[in-house]
C-alpha cells in the first residue's frame, strides 16, 4: 500500500507539530533549569550615581 499525497502531507503535519512540540520543552526545560541553579543569585555590582551629592 502506497501513501497518498494527502496522507504524506498529514503525516508531515504531525512530525512537524511533534517536532515543535519538543522544542518547546526544550527552551522550557532549560529555562526551568536556569531559574533553579541561579534563583538565589543576585548579581549587584556597585553604581556609581553622578547625580548624587556627598
Amino acid at each position: 500500500m502506497h501513501a497518498t499525497f494527502l496522507q504524506k502531507v498529514i503525516l508531515c503535519m504531525i512530525a512537524g507539530f511533534f517536532a515543535a512540540c519538543l522544542i518547546q520543552w526544550g527552551k522550557v526545560f532549560v529555562e526551568g533549569a536556569d531559574d533553579a541553579l541561579n534563583k538565589g543569585y543576585k548579581h549587584t555590582a556597585p553604581t556609581m550615581s553622578l547625580t548624587a551629592k556627598p
